[in-house]
């Protein structure tokens, strides 16, 4: 068994690289505008897209506790894949929004499903220290791959529109086939209740732990501004004139930062308290909306960079804090919902992004982003400080009663 948990970790590289390489990111914008999209209607399709996963995250992280991890990541791709199709196929706002609606049910089938599958293989053979290395690692490899595929991605643009598409379509048929080869970890405490008794014991539980409560509400800040940092870089590079023919250069710049982030500064973070090391995180994020914007100039494109830190290392540390606070049963669950979360504050809030590059311009926007990612960190950092606080005076008063009963 040792033997096929130490294959799942191979596995899982080609997994997450195949999954993960689709090469439309540099191209995404400019086709959206080639179909006749306004960023108002981009960013609705992203909401609807948020609330799709809002919907799906937990029922689908509750099929990868119940029933089975593999078989919740060889579908994610696959569906996933169906909906990059209607946006090859088709042109219509409602096409558009039926594959958004896909995209989210597939991100949501592998979400928790293959951070669980890495977790509970290496703490089958006690490797779990490992975690966030392994992932961060993986998350390195992704990001080579898509500066490779950043470059060509704005070539192939040129050569054709649908091209990028195809080709990050194929990618997704391959890591399904990947996907085969994991091998189910044994799950001695795989959960045999209700669907419902099931959720309703994972949200308890998620509430109920003050470190998973927190980890609740950072991933809600970080929903908004990490997820929106993609949607308005184009519009960032409209406003210094960068011809769009280096679009794709410009990504694999960020992709080669993602890459050595990564692989070098996620070293810099493995005996630094999870908690401590995602606020810094939120306070690089706003540095990354409001450092460019006071320079806003051609050159300020290298502190865009800062938010592409941010997206390296973000992933391994929140789910290395979150997988330590909970036990297997309810493993894949919980990070659903922490999921969720993110999903849902990006759902509520992506439209009014959208309002306000249409409205207001793109430095307001960035304004308002940089100063929100600052203020919600330190908000948030004070917020742990008082749970600790009190939970070290119930501790006491615990100790009390005893002594005196």
């Amino acid at each position: 068994m040792r033997e096929k948990m130490n294959r799942n970790i191979s596995v899982y590289y080609r997994f997450k690289f195949s999954q993960n390489m689709l090469i439309i990111g540099p191209v995404l914008v400019p086709y959206m505008l080639f179909k006749g999209l306004s960023y108002s209607e981009m960013m609705f399709l992203q909401s609807i897209s948020a609330v799709a996963v809002v919907l799906f995250e937990v029922p689908t992280g509750s099929i990868a506790d119940r029933v089975s991890r593999k078989f919740s990541l060889v579908i994610s791709s696959v569906i996933t894949a169906f909906g990059l199709s209607l946006y090859i196929l088709c042109g219509s706002f409602l096409a558009f929004a039926v594959a958004e609606l896909l995209f989210g049910l597939g991100m949501t089938f592998s979400s928790g499903a293959d951070s669980a599958i890495l977790f509970e293989s290496l703490s089958r053979m006690e490797r779990e220290k490992e975690y966030s290395k392994i992932e961060a690692k993986a998350m390195s490899n992704i990001f080579v791959g898509q500066a490779v595929g950043s470059i060509a991605s704005g070539l192939l643009y040129s050569v054709s529109p649908y091209i990028p598409f195809w080709i990050s379509l194929g990618m997704l048929f391959l890591s399904s086939g990947y996907s085969l080869f994991f091998t189910e970890p044994d799950h001695g405490e795989r959960s045999r209740e209700s669907y419902l008794v099931h959720v309703a014991r994972s949200f308890g539980d998620a509430v109920k732990k003050p470190r998973v409560r927190w980890a609740l509400y950072f991933s809600a800040l970080m929903g908004v501004m990490l997820r929106a940092s993609f949607w308005l870089y184009e519009p960032y590079f409209k406003l210094v004139r960068l011809d769009i023919a280096l679009y794709g250069v410009v990504f694999a710049g960020f992709n080669v930062v993602c890459a050595l982030s990564s692989r070098y500064l996620m070293k810099l973070f493995e005996n630094v308290r999870p908690r401590k090391s995602l606020t810094f995180l939120g306070l690089l994020m706003g540095g990354a909306y409001l450092i460019p914007l006071i320079l806003l100039n051609v050159g300020s494109l290298a502190f865009l960079a800062l938010g592409q830190i941010v997206r390296a290392l973000y992933q391994p540390i929140m789910r290395f804090y979150i997988n330590r606070q909970i036990e297997d049963a309810f493993r894949a669950t919980i990070i659903s919902i922490v999921s969720l979360t993110a999903s849902l504050s990006f759902a509520v809030f992506s439209p009014l992004i959208g309002l306000g590059l249409d409205r207001a311009g793109a430095i307001s926007v960035y304004l308002v982003m940089g100063l929100v990612s600052v203020g919600g960190s330190l908000f948030l950092w004070r917020v742990r400080n008082l749970q600790k606080r009190k939970k070290a005076a119930a501790d006491r008063k615990s100790a009390l009663d005893e002594t005196v009963s």
